[in-house]
Formats: structure tokens, C-alpha cells, sequence
């Protein structure tokens, strides 16, 4: 995608941001609820609404950090496919 897309789709932007941060975790084998608890949640809601993108919930740059630092990976990793 160019930047002008970007722009006009920031949905798009999260889709693939929260598409990113599943498969990282999969990959890892770390479920939802220790990747929620890991990052400084009760459990894994939030973890769920935003990688299915449920109503519009999505990761906020405070937890992708946080997501990266558990899964070990650069947050670039994240960004893969913009």
C-alpha cells in the first residue's frame, strides 16, 4: 500500500496491524489471556476485540510496545504488509 491508501483507509491500517499481532502470537504459541496478562490486563477481551477487530477495537501504540517486548519481537514486525 502507498501512503496516500494508507490515508484513505485507516481501517485497513488496523486490520493488518491486528492480523500481524495474531499471528506473531500463534506463532509463539502464547494464548490470549497470557498475552493480555503479560501486558497489564485481567484477562483477554481486549486481546480478542483487537486482533478480530470486533467493532472496530484495535491495538493502541501503548500495547503494541508492550506486545512486542512479550513476544521478543522488533514492533515493526507488526507493520509487515503496509
Amino acid at each position: 500500500m502507498n501512503i496516500n491508501e494508507l490515508i484513505e483507509s485507516p481501517e485497513k491500517i488496523h486490520d493488518i496491524v491486528s492480523g500481524n499481532v495474531k499471528r506473531v502470537r500463534k506463532e509463539k504459541n502464547i494464548s490470549q489471556l497470557d498475552l493480555g496478562e503479560d501486558i497489564g490486563l485481567s484477562g483477554n477481551a481486549y486481546i480478542a476485540r483487537a486482533e478480530n477487530r470486533v467493532k472496530g477495537h484495535h491495538f493502541n501504540v501503548e500495547h503494541l510496545i508492550k506486545i512486542a517486548k512479550v513476544l521478543d519481537v522488533e514492533i515493526g514486525e507488526f507493520f509487515k504488509g503496509l
